[in-house]
């Protein structure tokens, strides 16, 4: 049995330093190995840029409510069931079940779903544990239902809720994920065996129900439908920071069977492109933090230099791109791992090397603190805040609704050791508190208070210490206008760095009037995706039964 190995003290180097062939070695024994599941870390999103979400709730009808146990029959059937539908996909992985694809030339040929890039990973939420009463000491030490929306610091409530089950499958083709979901009309079968089953509409009969399903993509630019690039500081798979993030250890898991495992968010989150587009491009980059041409955090570069560099990258003359590419990579690179600091003020003007990659020093003056990138991942700003990474692997959707109206947005998924400790404190803490990074951390910088003031977004006290010259300059030398001001200061959510969670932080570090929901979470779950026992994707979750 393996276990993760511990982040080093210095991961970067790490990170930018393992060849191309020493990753391949690394995938090729996780294949070989088959203990951990796969649509993690390998294969890459950017490989599989079609993803299904696949939601399931047990046939209530098999289990009475909990905490009192389900009858042996009941159990035995999903456990049965569970083993046809991850026998599935063992079969597919062996590549003894195929697909039959039209060549160019008119013929059916045979191929495995290894030439699409095929993963299915399956995920197990409370329900599955509760409904079926399996006893505590083999269940995931950490899992949990996802709150509702005011549990997590958003605004509106949710309309998916918390699912039993969870797959989401993989690949290089939409049709190959649609083609494991249902392809039993087809005459030709692949097995003998009656239990073998074709598809995993077929697998769950009996004993489990589809509540829903999400389909994503992948931009060949790597970016989201926001125009901007999505996933920029993650930690890059088969490093160890990527280790230390996603499996489970034995001091995760108090049962041996769970480690090597991983917990899983969903979220879909809805982008409202209308508002979006209302605002102009520097009021969408101080929203996100980061520049929409170049992908690099604002203040990397002058504005001047940052605009030609993107300029020269989307350059038609070959020379011009190349260089530009030269100049771009290693800023990009050095801002790709996400430990490394580029938001104290202690110090923000020295230009010095830190292992090895240049520090941006006005990166946190231009980088507004109630930015995107700074909410999600303040990089243990001024030694004062703790270390908080996970690993993201989010796909864009697009929907036509019945209303003839088009839905966008993004699914989110993200993989760590401890929901609880990551993504939720993170969402709840730091994207849904107010108050975070300022003034709980600490004070307004005189540059954001520059800007704040600069549209307007005074305190009492400082309205207050306005002459009158002063409040006339900013149209407020009408008594009654300075009166409305003062009582607007005096809430305490104006002067906020963004409450709305997920729907973003706010506009100049305080709740405008008017909540800006461009961005809403519209729900979905908590799951624990469980490593492969004995190298056999067929067992997936039958330790639970034993």
């Amino acid at each position: 049995m393996t276990t993760a190995p511990k982040a080093a003290a210095h991961p970067a180097p790490a990170q930018h330093t393992i060849t191309h062939e020493a990753r391949q070695r690394k995938e090729t024994q996780l294949i070989h190995a088959k203990r951990k599941q796969a649509g993690i870390g390998f294969p890459s999103a950017g490989i599989q840029t079609h993803l299904l979400i696949i939601r399931l709730d047990l046939a209530r009808n098999l289990a009475p409510k909990p905490p009192v146990f389900a009858p042996p029959d009941g159990k035995k059937v999903v456990q049965d069931g569970l083993k046809r539908l991850c026998g599935l996909f063992a079969r597919i992985d062996r590549g003894d079940k195929k697909i039959e694809v039209l060549s160019d030339k008119g013929k059916l040929e045979r191929q495995p779903l290894s030439h699409f890039n095929f993963s299915a990973t399956v995920g197990f939420g409370t329900g599955f544990f509760d409904l079926l009463g399996i006893a505590p000491d083999k269940r995931p030490a950490k899992l949990r239902e996802m709150p509702d929306h005011d549990g997590l610091g958003d605004t509106t409530p949710y309309c998916i809720g918390q699912s039993d089950m969870i797959i989401q499958l993989g690949a290089s083709e939409d049709f190959i994920n649609r083609w494991v979901l249902e392809n039993a009309l087809q005459p030709i079968t692949d097995s003998s065996n009656p239990d073998d089953t074709s598809d995993i509409v077929s697998a769950i009969g009996g004993w489990a129900t589809i509540t829903d399903m999400h389909a994503g993509f992948q931009r060949v630019d790597g970016r989201n439908l926001q125009g901007f690039n999505d996933g920029v500081s993650n930690p890059r798979r088969l490093s160890p920071l990527f280790d230390d993030v996603v499996w489970t250890t034995p001091q995760d898991e108090p049962n041996p069977n769970n480690v090597d495992g991983t917990y899983m968010v969903f979220q879909k989150i809805v982008h409202d492109l209308d508002q979006w587009r209302a605002l102009d491009v520097d009021e969408q980059q101080e929203w996100v933090g980061r520049s929409k041409g170049t992908g690099l955090l604002l203040g990397s570069m002058p504005e001047d230099e940052d605009a030609q560099l993107a300029k020269d990258l989307q350059s038609s003359n070959d020379a011009v791109r190349q260089a530009a590419l030269e100049k771009w990579t290693p800023l990009f690179k050095a801002q790709a791992n996400p430990e490394t600091r580029f938001f104290d003020h202690k110090g923000a003007t020295k230009a010095e090397k830190l292992n090895g990659d240049p520090v941006f020093s006005e990166v946190p003056n231009k980088c507004p603190a109630w930015a995107h990138v700074r909410k999600a991942n303040p990089r243990q700003e001024d030694d004062l805040i703790e270390k908080k990474i996970i690993f993201r692997r989010g796909y864009p959707f697009m929907e036509f609704g019945l209303d003839g109206k088009t839905r966008s947005g993004l699914l989110f998924v993200c993989f760590q050791r401890d929901i609880t400790a990551k993504f939720e404190f993170i969402k709840r803490n730091w994207f849904g508190f107010g108050k975070f990074p300022v003034p709980i951390v600490r004070p307004f910088t005189d540059r954001e208070n520059d800007n704040r003031h600069s549209h307007g977004r005074f305190t009492a006290d400082e309205l207050n210490e306005l002459t009158a010259n002063e409040r006339k300059l900013v149209g407020l030398s009408d008594p009654d206008a300075f009166a409305d001001a003062l009582k607007t200061a005096a809430e305490e959510e104006t002067q906020q760095t963004g409450g709305e969670g997920l729907a973003g932080p706010s506009e100049h570090g305080v709740t405008p009037t008017g909540e800006f929901l461009a961005i809403v979470p519209l729900g979905g779950g908590y799951y624990f995706v469980p490593p492969i026992p004995n190298k056999d994707i067929a067992a997936i979750g039958q330790p639970f039964f034993d």
